[in-house]
């Protein structure tokens, strides 16, 4: 009854995630949204780090990883999050929450295979500009996104050695963008609106390698290396213009654009390599520390439905660090001894320039893994991110995220002895 029922929650929280925004950010309007981490929390709190393995924890975003895993992981995130954005002249607090993975990882002999579904990219912003007409009159501008691209997934890792492992991930992307601008000017009832909405579709791929090298029996030399190939999503495009009145929100003058004419109702879009490669060195069941390089391809990015004039794009670089402490992983009498204390840093040239800008993001993470009777644990931590900078032409953002992941473990696919 536990599995039917864990695995049954993935298909109904299919449709919370598909109708959540988990962004708040202004630079979300670009490219595909606001790209999501796409792993554990456990991951998360050390900065992002994928090339961590062990036997007891789903790695999302590394295949490779399922082939070392040894019992069945059923994985749940969340996270709320208070982002402060400021410019120049304004300063203002917003709060999102959102699910971050839902996730089931199965141990079958020869190989192991996980799916689940993770929020890709989302999109969700509003921003109001007032300005003044020739003829003295106030106009108000006003700029909203909102949706966002999901994926569901299904990864095999295969172990060719008892120290070498190499993985798979199909990736099924699916959702909705939405941007509106509008325009209102004092005096009059009826503002003016423009939608442009583009329903995405699509499958993408990753491969990766995993090595584990014991030395001295109680230290383990890890290494990773992942590699997503450039694929396409498919663009079904709507955009419509109307009118709506400010006092009784009644929409008027609708007229959808005929795209076929421009050859904009069905376009592509571009999901960008990835390459990432990592190494850490850590003594069994105590420390790991790691580091990693992420490389993203993102320079030739174009969006011909959906353009926005004053932003362009680079190929985008992070690189990570991070790793865990557990003070006595076999104490029975001290509970905070077998927790696991995990801590990260990371910092990205991110891929997009707004106003000839270019945005850099760097992120501090911490927290703590709970365990909570036989192999499970709950993995509760803290991030600090900050993001673009505060003069005339952008916004800086500061966020707080508490994030919270859920990892309950099971054993499955053991022989009886007994009948």
């Amino acid at each position: 009854m536990k599995r039917i029922t864990a695995i049954s929650i993935v298909f109904f929280v299919t449709q919370i995630i598909i109708g959540q925004s988990g962004s708040v950010s202004p630079y979300s309007g670009s490219g595909l949204g606001e790209r999501n981490f796409n792993g554990t929390q456990a991951s998360r709190h050390m900065g992002g780090l994928d090339v961590f393995t062990d036997s007891i924890h789903a790695n999302l975003n590394n295949p490779a990883s399922y082939g070392f895993l040894k019992v069945t992981t059923y994985s749940l995130g969340v996270h709320y999050r208070n982002t402060n954005l400021a410019s120049l002249s304004e300063n203002q607090n917003v709060d999102d929450a959102s699910l971050d993975y839902l996730a089931v990882s199965i141990p079958a002999g020869k190989f192991g295979f996980g799916f689940g579904i993770i929020p890709y990219s989302s999109v969700g912003y509003k921003i109001e500009d007032l300005t003044t007409n020739p003829d003295g009159l106030n106009l108000l501008n006003r700029y909203e996104g909102d949706g966002g691209i999901n994926q569901t997934y299904f990864s095999v890792g295969i172990p060719l050695t008892p120290y070498l492992s190499v993985g798979a991930s199909a990736l099924y992307n699916f959702g909705r963008l939405f941007y509106r601008t509008g325009q209102l000017l004092e005096g009059i009832d009826n503002g003016t609106f423009l939608t442009n909405q583009s329903d995405l579709s699509g499958l993408n791929y990753q491969f990766s390698a995993q090595t584990n090298i014991p030395i001295q029996k109680k230290y383990l030399l890890q290494g990773m290396f992942s590699f997503q190939p450039q694929a396409l999503l498919n663009s079904q495009n709507e955009r419509v213009f109307y009118t709506l009145s400010s006092a009784n929100q009644t929409i008027s003058d609708f007229v959808e654009i005929n795209l076929n004419a421009r050859g904009l109702d069905e376009t592509e879009l571009m999901v960008p390599e990835v390459l990432k490669f990592g190494v850490g060195f850590g003594k069994n069941k105590k420390w790991f520390l790691g580091f990693q390089r992420n490389l993203t391809k993102s320079a030739n990015f174009s969006n011909n439905f959906f353009k926005r004039n004053n932003v362009s794009y680079r190929d985008s670089k992070q690189f990570t660090v991070g790793g865990f402490y557990i003070p006595n992983y076999a104490s029975f009498t001290n509970f905070w001894s077998r927790v696991v204390y995990r801590f990260g840093f990371r910092s990205e040239e991110m891929g997009i320039i707004v106003n000839n800008i270019p945005l850099t993001e760097t992120g501090i993470s911490f927290g703590i893994g709970l365990p909570l009777g036989s192999l499970s644990n709950a993995n509760i931590g803290f991030e600090i991110i900050n993001r673009g900078e505060k003069n005339t032409d952008l916004i800086q953002e500061t966020s707080i995220a508490m994030r919270i992941g859920l990892s309950l473990n099971d054993i499955w696919f053991i022989k009886r002895k007994y009948n």
